[in-house]
């Protein structure tokens, strides 16, 4: 299995966190997945390799357990 490849922000404001994500997305079409995140109070205290692994695994949850849709 391919290492997930993981996206980590720091200190950017909410819309160009979405246009990062949006153009990361378009670059990697069709070569695997990308994790992203933002840093948090705690993953600035933690090792870098366990940030990574920790986002890694989150990714990994949500892709194989995805939120809900409400239905109107």
């Amino acid at each position: 299995m391919a290492e997930t490849k993981v996206i980590i922000m720091h200190n950017f404001e909410r819309e160009e966190i979405y246009n990062i994500m949006r153009n990361i997305k378009a670059v990697m079409e069709g070569k695997g997945d990308v994790a992203f995140a933002v840093t948090t109070e705690n993953s600035l205290t933690m090792k870098l390799g366990e940030v990574v692994k920790a986002v890694a695994s989150d990714h990994a949850y949500m892709k194989a357990n995805p939120p809900q849709q409400k239905e109107d």
